[in-house]
């Protein structure tokens, strides 16, 4: 159902908001152009967030009329979201026994993951160098900096500076304009979870935003090689860091 600007349709989600979010100050009446285009991807944007920061936890089920009741809506835009995050790897459906929260990834699926990225994304980069607007190079400056005001701001938390990470990458990512971003959307809810665990609790981001700012002044440029260069060694570094928080974790739980 496509959210209109109806009072009855703005109090709901924001009632749902409210729901996940015990004490944000979401106002009831909100502008319309402000909100998701419909219920299940406000469904799936809540849902994405509780898995990402593990509310949600590897491996549990998940029953779409207990989120139902518990966001207090209908069946239909929790098994919509729900299906769209099934494309994006956070949720599984297994025959005979339900639909699960996809399970914690593994030292093998994670290098396999970044096995891929390297390749893919800064052949993105390459081609964003060559097909970005003047204006999206705008936007991925203002974004490059609010990353770093992120990483700075120590006591701003892990959620804003994924969240800022992640925007700066889509952003570079769509303008490239090629179909194979349908690839990288399949896999990027599972690397926020990882990002969430395991990058920004073990990596300098400092590093990252340096790393940031060489893609963009490649990206500046028009340096196709540049910008790729600069992916792969960002994407690179990001699984050296992701490997020794497996290498961490093995060590700590012992033969």
């Amino acid at each position: 159902m496509t959210v209109t600007s109806d009072d009855s349709h703005r109090d709901e989600l924001s009632a749902v908001f409210r729901t996940l979010y015990p004490g944000a100050t979401v106002t009831s009446r909100v502008p319309a152009s402000t909100l998701p285009l419909s219920y299940p991807e406000h469904v799936r944007q809540l849902l994405e967030i509780e898995i990402v920061e593990g509310r949600l936890a590897a491996g549990e089920r998940v029953s779409e009329d207990q989120l139902a009741r518990r966001l207090g809506v209908s069946r239909t835009p929790v098994r919509e979201a729900m299906r769209v995050l099934e494309g994006h790897g956070l949720i599984v459906r297994r025959r005979g026994k339900g639909t699960y929260v996809a399970g914690a990834t593994s030292t093998a699926e994670a290098r396999a993951l970044y096995l891929l990225r390297a390749p893919l994304e800064s052949f993105l980069a390459a081609q964003a160098a060559e097909t970005i607007t003047g204006d999206e190079l705008e936007e991925l400056e203002r974004l490059s900096a609010a990353f770093r005001v992120a990483v700075a701001e120590a006591d701003a938390g892990l959620p804003r500076l994924i969240e800022a990470d992640s925007t700066l990458h889509w952003c570079i990512y769509d303008a490239a304009r090629s179909d194979l971003v349908s690839v990288v959307r399949s896999y990027w809810g599972r690397l926020l979870r990882e990002l969430y665990t395991r990058v920004y609790l073990e990596g300098p981001p400092e590093h990252f935003a340096d790393q940031h700012d060489e893609i963009v002044a490649a990206l500046r440029e028009r340096d196709a090689d540049g910008a790729r260069s600069a992916m792969e060694r960002h994407i690179v570094d990001g699984w050296e860091v992701v490997r020794a928080s497996f290498e961490a974790a093995d060590d700590a739980n012992g033969p």
